[in-house]
């Protein structure tokens, strides 16, 4: 058997088939598992790869190193989040033996979710951690990767080792003409042997996984939203190979609901950041509609988005155009939230539409047992 469908067997196996990655209900993906007598509840999105590649090529071009850093941060503040929500093991509670298994078994992970390929190596009395990745998401188009490739690696490793001030480097990478995208995390005065070109952000949340996450995300039955992610992949309309899942030739990836969140965050810091996150966004509703090549958009957002997670999501109104996502992911940063980046997707999708520009500069959020988002121009 090829390497690669050992892979997919093992993602199967160990992912789908013990229930852990919950794809079969409107509205909703969810990571949940227990170990070590502790249960995880995790609520995921399934997100474009063309997204991330726009965002950060616009940020960077706008912005230049401030943006690279704004970028950077998101990544690594996802990536701490996300592992302290997800109760990875760390260094004051596992053995040794017990953090090189877990490694090993999330590289295998994000292998079949990520990249073609991963290869790690750990050092843990230096606190070092280096992976190389072949056709890793995002970066091998745009040759940046600060959020998904070294972001989101340093704060894993941040979270393992529990030092936020372990940093992460990616010193090669395929959307650059390397061979590989090659990232280091380690402490400070580790990665300067290699560089001194790297990015510093300590000031990392913490966000745990408790009662509340886990109530307002919980799955419930959805009342517009039929099609889940595993009932379209069964039809054909999402292609689900090796690992990888396309909608005609548009990849997603697999992510935790804190990611849009933080991006908003980080990059409303820059100057206009609002503003140029927002157009970014449009840009990419109007590349989405282009792809699914039909005008019909009070059909296609409530079979399309709930299934990548977003809630039961319809439209309220198709003359003035107004949208409600029930059960939309919450997260301790939702009252904050201004949504731009669903908005901002919304509109461009509905403004190629329909023919006309049109922006959902509104939203208006509910909160009791579940978050309900509405947006409108």
């Amino acid at each position: 058997m090829p390497i690669k469908d050992k892979i997919v067997t093992w993602w199967i196996q160990n992912i789908i088939a013990p229930r852990r990655e919950i794809i079969d209900k409107p509205g909703f993906i969810i990571t949940t598992f227990t170990e070590h007598r502790q249960t995880t509840y995790l609520r995921d999105l399934f997100l474009p790869e063309k997204l991330f590649e726009l965002i950060e090529s616009r940020i960077v071009e706008k912005y230049g190193d401030r943006g690279r850093e704004a970028l950077y941060s998101v990544g690594k503040k996802n990536g701490y989040v996300y592992a302290a929500m997800s109760n990875f093991p760390t260094i004051k509670n596992r053995t040794k033996k017990e953090l090189a298994d877990f490694a090993y078994l999330f590289v295998r992970y994000c292998e079949t979710t990520f990249a073609k390929q991963a290869l790690h190596k750990l050092d843990l009395e230096q606190k070092i951690f280096t992976i190389s990745f072949d056709d890793y998401i995002i970066c091998r188009h745009n040759g940046l990767g600060h959020i998904m490739t070294e972001g989101g690696s340093a704060g894993i490793w941040a979270y393992v080792m529990q030092d936020k001030s372990i940093e992460g480097v990616q010193l090669e990478c395929q959307g650059r003409g390397n061979e590989r995208c090659f990232v280091i995390c380690a402490p400070e005065q580790k990665l300067q042997e290699k560089t001194n070109n790297f990015f510093r952000v300590n000031d990392l949340p913490e966000q745990k996984f408790d009662i509340v996450y886990k109530t307002l995300n919980e799955i419930k039955a959805t009342t517009h939203a039929v099609n889940s992610l595993r009932k379209l992949i069964d039809a054909g309309f999402f292609n689900y190979h090796e690992g990888i899942l396309l909608y005609k030739d548009m990849r997603f990836f697999g992510c935790e609901a804190h990611i849009f969140y933080l991006l908003e965050q980080e990059i409303a810091k820059l100057q206009d950041g609002e503003q140029v996150l927002f157009d970014v966004c449009f840009e990419y509703g109007k590349l989405l509609q282009k792809t699914y090549g039909f005008t019909s958009f009070q059909k296609f957002i409530p079979d399309f988005f709930p299934a990548l997670g977003f809630g039961d999501v319809f439209v309220l109104d198709h003359t003035a155009p107004r949208i409600a996502a029930v059960y939309y992911p919450w997260t301790a940063y939702s009252e904050q939230s201004k949504y731009i980046i669903f908005r901002g997707i919304m509109s461009g999708f509905i403004s190629n539409s329909i023919g006309k520009h049109i922006e959902f500069t509104n939203q208006k959020i509910t909160i009791r047992t579940d978050l309900t988002l509405t947006i409108s121009p």
